[in-house]
């Protein structure tokens, strides 16, 4: 019987990295649902430009969320996908009733800071695993947030 995965690594190996990235889709999927709520929600002098910001942000992450998923079936694992699952699984907590833009802005970058975190201790946990590939996919994500909280910081001081 092979101890290794579909892609040749070793199954004890990745268990971590699959379990982190049960996470990250958990975290994911929701601050996915909060930007939705952020983009439909925002009112006030800002609307425009931060209605636009918030759904590229969410069609991007929902291409994370599919390549965090894909990874861990690619690793051996099973990706759930329901959200009450999600929801005790993730440190990002759902946000309701944000039409403020400051509010929205403080909680965007405060969820894209905690996710670059995570990125990299998922990051460190994969080069010890012997997993580039997921190596990678942190690399690109630590790397798009940190620009996108550059930007967002920059966009939002008074």
């Amino acid at each position: 019987m092979s101890t290794k995965n579909n892609v040749g690594l070793e199954c004890n190996a990745v268990h971590p990295v699959i379990e982190k990235l049960h996470g990250l889709l958990a975290d994911y999927q929701v601050f996915y649902t909060n930007l939705r709520g952020f983009h439909w929600n925002i009112q006030g002098d800002k609307f425009y430009e931060l209605h636009v910001i918030y759904e590229d942000y969410y069609n991007d992450l929902a291409g994370k969320i599919d390549e965090v998923a894909e990874r861990i079936v690619m690793l051996g694992g099973v990706p759930d996908s329901r959200f009450s699952v999600y929801l005790k699984q993730s440190y990002v907590a759902e946000a309701s009733g944000i039409s403020g833009w400051k509010e929205g802005v403080i909680n965007v970058l405060e969820t894209m800071q905690y996710i670059v975190g995570k990125l990299r201790e998922l990051h460190a946990l994969a080069i010890r695993s012997g997993d580039q590939a997921t190596a990678s996919l942190t690399v690109h994500g630590i790397k798009d947030f940190e620009k996108k909280i550059w930007m967002l910081s920059a966009y939002s001081k008074e």
